[in-house]
């Protein structure tokens, strides 16, 4: 059974749609707080807290496909995450690396001189 919105007493104008849209926006999508909302817009904090729910019952569909803009990512967005992975992963690898010749190092040191060089710098 598809839910149609709530039948008022008055007819919505355009522009209390878009506010309440603009609203919704502000709120779940740029994860906006109340304050600054109310600072952006003018309008009060009962309002919005009305235009809130009202927006989410009326129009689920139109809500719900809000919401997920905000998980999508952009091709170049996406190939920029792709680069950071990749010079994220090689410079992981060059520290494994490096702390695998550390260990042997000190292992070595140990081995051939009898210094342990972890003990000796800490004094």
């Amino acid at each position: 059974m598809v839910r149609q919105p709530k039948e008022s007493s008055y007819v919505k104008s355009s522009t209390r749609i878009n506010d309440m849209k603009t609203v919704y926006e502000m709120r779940h999508i740029q994860h906006l707080g109340i304050p600054e909302i109310i600072s952006r817009t003018g309008i009060k904090r009962s309002q919005i807290y009305r235009f809130l729910s009202t927006f989410a019952s009326e129009y689920p569909e139109l809500a719900e496909q809000m919401k997920k803009k905000k998980d999508e990512v952009s091709p170049d967005e996406y190939q920029k995450l792709l680069e950071k992975v990749s010079t994220l992963e090689s410079e992981l690898k060059r520290e494994k690396l490096r702390a695998d010749f550390y260990e042997e190092m000190v292992a070595f040191g140990k081995e051939v001189y009898g210094i342990d060089l972890k003990k000796a710098g800490t004094k």
